[in-house]
């Protein structure tokens, strides 16, 4: 058996336009076995926590408590509509650190004779990267699924990016979203049945449910792309991985076909480089054939067991 519960945790300052409910979360803990450890999952672009409910359900069952939320600007976070895919105007980047590190503390607070890990998924690996950069000693080990390296000509683009978000920050930009999907669907794109999802799962399956989620695929703004890339720099870019303690233990995990990873070169080199800066303990996990969203494709069960046993490896 398994306790579930729902709500919205205000983090924000009381005036906040991002989150004015606060953000919303979903607790999944065990009723009745030892609690292992506690887990924060953070989601990715254009989708919300929702999808990790069969997950942190997987999770609770052999032992941990596990928090997910939505990021401002998506899932039931977002106020409205208009709020979805736009973070907010002024250092968007560091409020979405920033919430990471209160929920860590959150979920810490209410257990804090346990090991405390954190999970991130594509954007929010990057979010969990950057977070671990500032507070890693307060974790016992992080997984980071479908993120990647730096990406060449990231810098340059971010130049057209805050242009953008300085002049329409909401503006939604069919050109950048645009440019977005056809980068990541390059390696897709002669498949018979190919469409813009493509790059997300190898499963027909997944893409058709995250097609007909009305919280997911939302185009992005100026501002959301503008913060993405400064996240993704952030998190890549020269010395990243200096002030994350070395002795953290990290799991990288990613779809072989994954093109956020860059077809799992990127996660080779971001290993190579946790590697020879003297990190002691990494560990990689990649899928033949499979994609970005690895926690969806059909051998998710697969995934979910590695995941959970490599966190009961370490959370004893």
């Amino acid at each position: 058996m398994l306790n579930t519960s729902t709500g919205h945790i205000k983090v924000g300052s009381p005036q906040d336009a991002a989150a004015p409910y606060g953000l919303y979360t979903t607790y999944v803990t065990p009723s009745s076995k030892e609690l292992k450890g506690s887990v924060l999952v953070l989601h990715g672009m254009q989708e919300h926590s929702g999808r990790y409910i069969q997950f942190a359900e997987y999770l609770a069952a052999v032992g941990f408590a596990v928090l997910l939320y939505d990021h401002i600007g998506h899932g039931n976070t977002a106020i409205d509509d208009t709020a979805q895919g736009y973070f907010q105007k002024e250092r968007p980047q560091e409020r979405l650190i920033n919430d990471a590190i209160a929920l860590h503390r959150h979920l810490k607070d209410k257990h804090p004779d346990h090991p405390h890990f954190i999970i991130g998924h594509s954007m929010g690996s990057f979010i969990t990267r950057c977070v671990l950069q500032r507070v890693g000693n307060e974790f016992d080990g992080s997984v980071w699924i479908g993120t990647g390296a730096k990406t060449p000509g990231a810098e340059a683009f971010k130049v057209l990016l805050a242009l953008l978000q300085k002049i329409n920050p909401k503006k939604r930009s069919k050109l950048i979203n645009g440019i977005f999907s056809k980068m990541n669907n390059t390696k897709f794109r002669h498949e018979p049945d190919f469409d813009d999802s493509s790059w997300l799962s190898l499963s027909k399956t997944n893409r058709e449910r995250f097609k007909q989620d009305p919280l997911c695929g939302i185009p992005f703004t100026n501002n959301a792309f503008h913060t993405l890339l400064t996240l993704l720099l952030l998190a890549t870019k020269k010395g990243w991985q200096n002030t994350i303690p070395k002795s953290l233990p990290i799991l990288l995990i990613s779809g072989q076909d994954d093109p956020i990873g860059d077809f799992a070169k990127g996660i080779k080199k971001t290993e190579k480089q946790l590697k020879e800066n003297g990190f002691r303990d990494v560990s990689v996990i990649t899928y033949p054939a499979k994609r970005h969203e690895i926690l969806q494709e059909e051998n998710n069960m697969e995934v979910f067991s590695a995941i959970a046993q490599w966190l009961l490896s370490h959370a004893r």
